[in-house]
């Protein structure tokens, strides 16, 4: 019996959003946090396979190329060449996943929360609390529904503030005196 909860577990957790209803969504990003939450309390894991181990936990769930779209902006974005999209693409992506790496290493045990999900419109809002030192911090979890992958991360609220507007504002200045070339030679160095 033990052996069948823990394959339905490891099932449930490799199940992309896709097959998962909207009303499951805070059900399976709790089940993803409590085994992100797992990987942080092993601390003799080395740090590249538990990093591994996280983002293949966060990338069936994470729409990163939209999120990049966003985060330029739609003019910038047509206005550039495929094969700049494609390198900024991977720059991008890359340098999410290891912005997300850097905050979850901040974890220190905390308890997280998962609450119930709001419908705006047609996308889907995820808060998350996390409790530290008595203190709560919210996390938004911001959902779209792709008819391809099913319902997909496209933006995170870290206490209010959003990523994808984060990084439009920054993209925004370097693009006001530089070309698209420089703000790829900075994502690469970064």
């Amino acid at each position: 019996m033990k052996i069948m909860k823990i394959f339905l577990l490891a099932w449930m957790l490799s199940m992309p959003l896709l097959a998962i209803e909207e009303q499951a969504i805070s059900s399976t990003m709790k089940l993803k946090i409590d085994e992100i939450t797992e990987i942080l309390r092993q601390k003799s894991m080395d740090k590249v396979q538990r990093d591994e181990k996280i983002i293949n936990i966060i990338d069936p769930i994470f729409d990163f190329n939209l999120m990049g779209k966003l985060s330029l902006g739609k003019r910038t974005f047509k206005a550039i060449s495929p094969a700049q999209k494609e390198t900024f693409n991977t720059l991008y992506n890359k340098k999410i996943r290891a912005s997300y790496i850097e905050k979850i290493d901040l974890y220190s045990d905390e308890k997280v929360l998962t609450k119930k999900i709001k419908k705006v419109k047609s996308r889907i809002h995820l808060p998350v609390i996390i409790i530290s030192n008595g203190e709560e911090n919210e996390l938004l979890y911001k959902f779209y529904h792709s008819k391809k992958e099913g319902w997909l991360v496209y933006d995170l609220d870290v206490l209010g503030v959003s990523l994808v507007q984060t990084y439009r504002q920054q993209f925004a200045e370097v693009l006001k005196e530089h070309d698209f070339d420089e703000l790829l030679k900075r994502l690469k160095n970064d």
